[in-house]
């Protein structure tokens, strides 16, 4: 146990707290991570505390201010540096009376003796505090007392919670016993009626509340568990002066200037700015020694002969190229960026995921566009929130190796679009696809005049909803020279030539100005930001929202006799997959219609058919999960035997053509020979089929007999047209063979609409053979008809079903032609 005792002095003591945060000693990190929990270490951490008196994880001070002045920094980076560890720290506070200290501290020792997986007591503060007779809720208001502050790491899960929980009610319990009571703001493992008895007046304190605070503008976690549970009146005759709805202003937008000339002697010359200029080569941008860069900068800046900023630039660039070893610092300087990337990269990580938690779209981003780098932060951005899905957009001016080091990744994430910043162009994304759109770059670096076109392409890729994050620098007049001097360092130090550097746009604004900017293109302001601790640049990582368009309805009040029709979700994701059955089909009949059916391409299709199934069962399972689809939805397992079946199908008709196509070679296209007669009056010209009947018929000839041709038609459905075409032609046509054939053709006739007169008809007529009559299964009313009909009287009979086919009571559906 250690005592610490007030020293009496009559000299003032004050604090030498430096501006940054203070960062947790090395020996407290490694104690605290790794070393706290292990039984064995802290019997070791007590014998050497015992020989030097002193504890090994607070330093030495002398005044109060400095002992209590405990690490800034977020406690979950405090303890994972090298391991992630899935641990958080509580703290918990009971006052005991004097008079009872001794019955608490013997029940105490056996309740923390007791073992705990999950819970680890770090150590126990005990403090003594007057008796409190100013504050509302006291919690020593009848005697002094003795406070005993427990330190627990826990495991950040239901296990650890309880194992406090119950730790808590133990030593809850032990308190009152000795007429104790316990510290209400930590971890809410109390009931009501626990902190009422430590608290009586705690439902007049919530009265209190609600009389100074009647529409509730403070608040809290704490506030809203246990103020529900109270038993309180609620005020009446509060008289509230009427509140009005105040408007943002949003200016519009303005030119402002985007170069200085005299910024490094401001900065200089200025003790204010020289120390923020110190503290930015410090903690933002370590890459050389801090004196190495502030002594030469100091010197070119004294120097006479350099009347403005470029001539400072060409100096510093001049000092950094010829000093002594200047090649190895340069790598040595380039090993200190990357290093210091991944730290900033970490913390811009951490930042992204403060806002997202407080504006809830953790599990709510999937599409992302990173703008102006390698894609910084999106590899791990996307491994912490879970992303498995998603397409990732890149917008830069070109890929580089660094890119690597940028994106934490040796392979590219995304789809990278090459992008010229210097004269913005519409980008090729679809419009409202996109959930977040990161960029790190510094809108002060694009042309002013197209600032507004920008934010347009950045409005119309975004979804209702989506998020708009970027960095800028709080630019207020004062803090606008030391800005410069940051990027003209920085360039300077990574090697930018003279001639880029000279032409860089640096058109800085305030944060109000930012917003200003968003709200007048349509933005909806979040008002969250968050920022890297101790960079005296206030840059300010700002999140803006693309408002929603439209609310979804999700009540309806409904007809009493209204009937719902509710469809299984994941079933449209298969809807695709039948109709693409539809559709091969369709286009086999079509193709069949000028092709024979071996050379479909089968494989083809079936690859289409799986691929799209693959791909649409993979979009259902990550939405609804594995064991729904495979075991609960009908249409996936329709589509797998469906899928199953054709394939099985397919199989001997791809077997079939294989051999076919092998053994006899595909003549295109497939012809068949007409002999003709022209029977009307003979011009002394030839008569122009291709002009008259068909573009397709080809090789006329010229028979010997006077009026004959031998024409080469297509096969197939083109083949019952031509000969149609032929028929009906005023030249009066006779056809006499066909490929040399003179005997019947087949021809398939179609009786619509129950005509049971000309089917009477077709059946009396003398020059055709009936061979085959069947009823259409779709439609009762189709008689369809196979008949022979004489090659040299077909024309006749075409010319004879002219007039029925006009009133669509008859149809000649297919004149077949011969088989190869």
């Amino acid at each position: 146990m250690f005592i610490f005792r007030r020293q009496l002095t009559t000299a003032g003591t004050v604090a030498d707290l430096n501006e940054e945060a203070r960062v947790m000693h090395p020996r407290q990190h490694l104690i605290y991570t790794y070393l706290a929990q292990q039984r064995f270490f802290r019997r070791i951490r007590f014998a050497l505390e015992k020989i030097f008196a002193r504890p090994l994880d607070l330093s030495l001070s002398t005044d109060r201010n400095t002992t209590m002045y405990e690490s800034a920094k977020p406690m979950a980076l405090l303890y994972q540096p090298l391991i992630l560890y899935d641990d958080t720290f509580i703290l918990q506070e009971y006052f005991i009376p004097k008079p009872f200290f001794r019955q608490w501290y013997d029940r105490l020792k056996l309740i923390i003796r007791e073992k705990y997986s999950h819970v680890f007591l770090l150590n126990l503060t005990i403090r003594f505090v007057k008796k409190d007779q100013t504050t509302f809720l006291p919690y020593t208001k009848d005697a002094d007392c003795y406070a005993f502050v427990f330190y627990f790491r826990i495991k950040c899960n239901e296990i650890g919670d309880q194992q406090v929980r119950e730790l808590h009610q133990k030593l809850i319990q032990l308190a009152f016993d000795c007429h104790g009571t316990f510290y209400l703001p930590y971890r809410q493992h109390y009931t009501f009626e626990q902190m009422f008895k430590a608290y009586p007046m705690i439902n007049e304190f919530f009265e209190k509340k609600l009389t100074y605070d009647p529409i509730g503008l403070f608040s809290n976690d704490w506030y809203e568990n246990y103020q529900q549970q109270s038993v309180i009146s609620q005020s009446k005759n509060i008289n509230l002066l009427p509140m009005e709805k105040v408007d943002l202003i949003t200016d519009q937008f303005s030119i402002v200037e985007q170069r200085r000339m005299h910024s490094f002697r401001h900065v200089i010359m200025d003790d204010v700015m020289r120390e923020k200029f110190r503290k930015f080569l410090h903690t933002v941008f370590n890459a050389e020694p801090v004196y190495v860069i502030f002594n030469y900068v100091n010197r070119a800046v004294r120097n006479s002969a350099n009347q403005n900023d470029h001539d400072v630039y060409r100096d510093l660039q001049h000092a950094l190229s010829t000093r002594q070893f200047a090649f190895i610092r340069g790598l040595w300087a380039l090993v200190k960026q990357v290093v210091q990337l991944r730290i900033q990269i970490k913390d811009l990580i951490r930042q992204q995921i403060t806002i997202f938690k407080h504006l809830g779209y953790c599990g709510k981003i999937k599409n992302i566009v990173s703008i102006g780098d390698g894609g910084r932060c999106i590899h791990d951005l996307r491994q912490i929130l879970k992303i498995n899905d998603g397409r990732v957009f890149i917008l830069n001016d070109k890929q580089r190796l660094t890119d690597i080091i940028e994106r934490n990744s040796l392979f590219q994430i995304g789809t990278f679009i090459p992008y010229d910043f210097k004269n913005l162009i519409d980008i090729p994304i679809p419009s409202e696809s996109i959930d977040l759109v990161v960029c790190y770059m510094g809108l002060h670096h694009l042309p002013q005049e197209q600032l507004d076109l920008f934010f347009k392409i950045i409005y119309r890729i975004l979804r209702p909803n989506g998020l708009f994050l970027f960095r800028e620098h709080h630019a207020r007049k004062e803090l606008i020279p030391l800005l410069d001097v940051a990027h003209m360092v920085f360039n300077v130090v990574t090697g930018v030539d003279y001639e880029s550097e000279i032409n860089e746009i640096r058109a800085f604004r305030t944060i109000e100005q930012w917003r200003s900017c968003l709200r007048h293109a349509g933005f909806e302001d979040t008002f969250v930001y968050d920022e890297q601790e101790d960079d005296p640049t206030d840059d300010i990582m700002i999140v803006f929202r693309k408002p929603e368009q439209y609310k979804e309805v999700t009540n309806i009040d409904w007809n009493e006799n209204y009937q719902k029709i509710i469809a299984n979700p994941e079933s449209n994701y298969f809807r695709p997959c039948e109709w693409l059955i539809v559709r091969f089909c369709m286009q086999f009949g079509q193709y069949l219609n000028h092709t024979p059916f071996y050379y479909f391409p089968f494989v083809k299709f079936l690859l289409h058919y799986w691929s799209l199934f693959l791909v649409e069962t993979n979009l259902s399972i990550t939405k609804y999960g594995l064991q729904a689809i495979l075991f609960r939805s009908p249409g996936f397992q329709m589509n797998a035997f469906i899928g199953i079946f054709m394939t099985v199908s397919f199989l001997p008709l791809i077997f079939f053509s294989l051999f076919v196509r092998i053994f006899s070679p595909r003549t295109i296209p497939e012809y068949e020979q007409l002999v003709l007669e022209q029977t009307k009056e003979i011009d002394e010209n030839m008569f122009n089929f291709q002009q008259s009947i068909d573009q397709h018929i080809d090789n006329v000839q010229i028979l010997k007999t006077k009026g004959f041709y031998a024409i080469r038609v297509p096969r197939h459905h083109i083949f019952t047209s031509i000969l149609k075409k032929l028929a009906m032609h005023s030249s009066k046509f006779n056809l006499h063979y066909i490929s040399n054939q003179d005997g019947q053709i087949q021809v398939e006739l179609s009786i619509n609409n129950g005509n049971a007169q000309r089917l009477l008809w077709l059946k009396q007529q003398a020059s055709i053979n009936v061979i085959y009559e069947y009823k259409n299964p779709t439609d009762n009313k189709q008689t369809n008809l196979i008949v022979g009909v004489k090659i040299n009287e077909l024309f006749s009979f075409i010319r004879n079903c002219a007039n029925f086919e006009f009133d669509n009571s008859m149809t000649i559906v297919q004149i077949f032609d011969y088989f190869e």
